[in-house]
């Protein structure tokens, strides 16, 4: 691992790291080729020098010269078989002492057996090692006695050991060196390398044996298999029991070279077991038979293919008893002349079981010389069943084979390894209408059209020489003269030498797919022919963006081949002000399978920059890959120059509409004020008369003059209400009563002396719920609604008459409808728009401040004409909530 890398792993995993540093054992790493990348901090401490010293090959700088050729041969043989790394070396601190360490290397594996990873350890046995040099020299006293034993063991083929039950060998005999084949020189193997020695299939148990050493100790008495160095395997038996040594629960045993004993043993078994398995495979018992007596011995097999219970004894009665009855009498008779001839029989028969099942058995025995001159038999019964039943199903199989051969959709032949023709489907002589004996040998190419016979003949004698699979295309004649097209295939059976025994080929009627064919072809050119008239620019590219096809009429337009568009890429004729943006749409679109679609200017062949819009559409396969990208480019430089031309009558347009806006709010205030202003005429005139009364009515002219007031504050209000409705702003809404607006708004019409004699209808119920709006707004609606309804009927012949009701619809909102009885209205949409009006005086305001206002306090407001004449409107107010 890198310095950098180290540095990340700390970030990631900072407890496990700290635990790793803190270990007491020098922890390291190495990739599966025995790079060393990581040290942890004790190792690091230890050595007194930083990781980047360490990494790689360079930590077998601290070993010690005497032992670092070793210790790196080793680690290498680790790495080359995978196998557990262990090994000691002196290793040199930071204070430059040499010190016995005993390093472990295991391979990390992924599920397939691939190693990721070496983790390894490192441990200070420098005190051990003086322990041990120690030890040796108390050893060579010991020397003598073992030298005795040693002796005794080498005669008996007989070495001992000592089991550690937390893993490894203490003790190893000398003559248990010899008979694993290992020298003993060296040290006792350990665990792994024990287990290396042993067979691989016994490697399993003993492993398995070895582990549950670990948890639990017993006795034990055990044969396995080892697999000496040179390659010899040989039997050991080891027989171990627990002993305490020191405080410490050990096992003690000894193992004893028993191949010779072993090998004698299996061959017995080996014998018994082929002669029992060569009777199951090849379904024949044996027998012994003494006429004289009525003994008969039967093999497992024989009492298996009669279905006798083994544990029951045999005799000639059981036997015929299990005979089919047709061929009873005949078995009947070869016992009896081969018990009065002596001669050998060989007969065939059947046997019948309790469940209808059928048996075929061929018996055959011969008489044996007798020392006492008595009668004996040896035979064999062979179980033919499957082979009756195969013979059967051939006879079946070869009558279907021949049906199935005709019904297939081609003709079949087989051929010669000369190549001449021994064998034709009956479809094929029907078709070509020649006989069996014509269509052999090398007749049956007087079918082929002689345009194809040459090259057809010349191919299939290149196929027979060289032994390979033959295909061609060919027309063949029919029995009616006409020809047909054909594809012929021929494959080569071989047998175990190689050499080609016979051909079988195959007719397959593609006449109609040649048709297809060249209709595709057709269909290609005329679909080439549309993508080269359609008046865009079409092109393609692969799934990740370079370019597969370009439209001619694309490369016409920018001057350039496909390869010269290729190689320069299609940003080189984008203009560079849009070459960015278009590259990453298009980068965009590759990455997450989205449409392009982008506008930008392209170059000419003439150079000047045109606009296109470029579009892409991804193609997919059925698992949703995209498989392909097709896109086009317009011409859009004329739509876009038009697009800036109409910006700029917009921008006009705009300007016109302020100033029409302008006139709109003038004329709108000069109709609300209309209605005030009258009503302040109509009691000023009133007041004046009251005055110049004989005497002055000061009551009335009071009234007047109050009225006057009122109607100027509400000219005042309706003013502000105008002026804040066309400026946007937020008005202030509280909870009102629709009778109450309404009773205000009929007062106010009814002071117009001209409109004090229609008759105006008022159904309100009075506990009608309240709705939140504005109500100066609101009744100015009202007002508004009646008044019109008031002048439509002027110069109606019929009595004038005004209804207004209102009435709760659903539980959001109410409705309220003003009726007239006058002409009814024409376009019931456009009278709603400003400077629209169907009086003569009027200035078709009013209703387009009344849609404002009613849409500003999220209501409707629409007209309908009666079915008895006149019209209604309606106005619908959302509730109070």
């Amino acid at each position: 691992m890198a310095a950098n890398e180290h540095s990340s792993g700390e970030d990631q995993s900072l407890p496990l790291r700290q635990i790793i540093d803190s270990a007491p054992a020098l922890i390291h790493t190495s990739r599966p080729d025995g790079y060393l990348d990581f040290f942890n901090q004790g190792w690091l401490n230890f050595i007194g020098q930083p990781l980047e010293k360490l990494l790689g090959w360079e930590w077998t700088s601290f070993i010690h010269p005497e032992d670092v050729e070793a210790f790196v041969q080793k680690w290498r043989e680790s790495i080359a078989t995978g196998e557990p790394f262990e090994g000691t070396a002196r290793v040199r601190r930071a204070d430059g002492e040499y010190r016995w360490m005993l390093h472990h290397k295991l391979a990390l594996r992924a599920t397939d057996g691939k190693i990721l990873k070496w983790h390894g350890s490192s441990i200070d046995i420098e005190e051990r090692k003086r322990a041990e040099e120690e030890l040796r020299k108390s050893a060579q006293e010991l020397q003598r006695s073992e030298f005795y034993l040693a002796e005794a063991q080498r005669l008996g083929q007989m070495g001992g050991w000592v089991f550690d039950p937390v893993g490894r060998f203490d003790y190893w005999s000398r003559e248990l060196f010899h008979i694993y084949g290992l020298d003993p020189a060296t040290r006792a193997p350990t665990s792994e390398e024990y287990l290396a020695l042993i067979h691989p299939h016994d490697r399993e148990f003993m492993a398995s044996l070895l582990k549950g050493m670990l948890t639990e100790v017993s006795e034990f008495d055990i044969t396995k298999r080892t697999v000496r160095p040179d390659g010899e395997v040989r039997y050991i038996r080891c027989v171990g029991t627990p002993i305490v040594d020191n405080g410490t629960q050990k096992l003690i045993g000894t193992a004893i070279d028993v191949t010779e004993h072993e090998l004698l043993t299996q061959e017995l078994r080996r014998r018994e077991a082929y002669l029992a398995e060569a009777q199951n495979l090849s379904h024949t018992g044996s027998f012994e038979w003494r006429p004289d007596t009525g003994e008969i011995v039967w093999s497992d097999e024989t009492y298996r293919i009669f279905e006798y219970d083994p544990a029951k004894k045999v005799t000639l009665d059981r036997i015929i008893e299990r005979a089919h009855p047709e061929d009873r009498a005949s078995v009947l008779e070869t016992v009896e002349r081969a018990s009065s001839t002596g001669i050998a029989f060989d007969s065939i028969y059947r046997l019948l079981f309790a469940d209808g099942r059928i048996k075929h058995l061929h018996v055959l025995a011969k008489p044996l010389q007798s020392a006492c001159d008595e009668l004996e038999f040896s035979g064999a019964v062979i179980d033919i069943t499957e082979a009756k039943q195969a013979e059967e199903r051939i006879l079946r199989n070869e009558s279907e084979l021949r049906i199935l051969v005709e019904a297939i959709p081609a003709f079949v032949g087989t051929a010669l390894p000369d190549g001449s023709v021994d064998f034709i489907s009956q479809s094929w002589l029907d078709y070509t209408g020649f006989s069996r004996e014509h269509g052999r040998g090398s007749g049956w190419g007087s079918a082929i059209h002689p345009d194809d016979l040459d090259r057809v003949v010349a191919n299939w004698r290149a196929r027979l020489t060289a032994g390979t699979p033959v295909e061609h295309e060919l027309r063949c004649r029919r029995a009616d003269g006409t020809y047909h097209w054909f594809l012929y295939r021929s494959f080569p059976l071989r047998d175990d030498g190689g050499n080609v025994v016979k051909w079988y080929g195959t007719l397959t009627n593609i006449d109609a797919l040649k048709e297809t064919e060249r209709a595709l072809q057709l269909r290609e050119h005329q679909l080439l022919g549309i993508i080269e008239t359609i008046p865009s620019m079409l092109w393609s590219t692969s799934p990740t963006g370079e370019p597969t096809h370009n439209s001619q009429r694309l490369l016409e337009y920018i001057g350039a081949s496909h390869e010269e568009f290729v190689n320069r890429g299609w940003t080189s004729f984008i203009h560079p002000d849009d070459r960015e943006e278009s590259a990453k749409a298009f980068l965009r679109a590759i990455e997450t399978g989205e449409s392009y679609n982008v506008m930008h200017r392209v170059r000419r062949a003439d150079g000047e920059y045109r606009w296109h819009q470029t579009r892409g559409e991804p193609l997919r396969d059925p698992q949703g890959k995209i498989i392909q990208w097709y896109g086009l480019s317009v011409d859009i430089d004329e739509r876009k120059r038009a697009e800036d031309h109409l910006r700029d009558t917009r921008m006009k347009l705009s300007t016109a509409s302020k100033i029409a806006t302008v006139a709109e709010l003038s004329a709108s205030i000069a109709h609300e004020l209309n209605q005030p202003l009258m009503a302040m005429l109509g009691n000023a005139q009133a007041a004046k008369r009251w005055l110049t009364a004989n005497p002055p009515n000061l009551t009335e002219t009071n009234a007047s003059i109050e009225r006057i007031l009122r109607d100027i504050r509400s000219a005042d209000e309706t003013m502000q209400r105008i002026r804040a409705l066309f400026k946007r702003e937020s008005f202030e809404k509280r909870e009102a009563n629709i009778p109450d607006m309404i009773g205000v708004a009929i007062r106010f019409v009814h002071e117009d002396p001209n409109k004090r004699g229609v008759l105006i209808d008022c159904q309100l119920n009075a506990y009608l719920p309240a709705v939140s709006v504005d109500p100066i707004q609101i009744q100015q609606v009202f007002i508004n609604l009646i008044l019109n309804a008031v002048e439509a009927m002027e110069g109606n012949q019929m009595p004038p008459l005004v209804k207004v009701q209102a009435a709760v619809t659903d539980q959001n909102e109410m409705l309220i409808q003003v009726i007239d009885n006058g002409p009814g209205v024409d376009d019931k949409e456009k009278i709603f728009d400003a400077f629209v009006t169907t009086k003569e005086s009027g200035m078709g305001i009013g209703l387009a401040v009344s849609r404002t206002i009613v849409e500003a306090h999220g209501g409707r407001i629409w007209a309908e004409n009666n079915p008895s004449g006149g019209a209604t409107f309606s106005v619908a107010l959302p509730l109070s909530s």
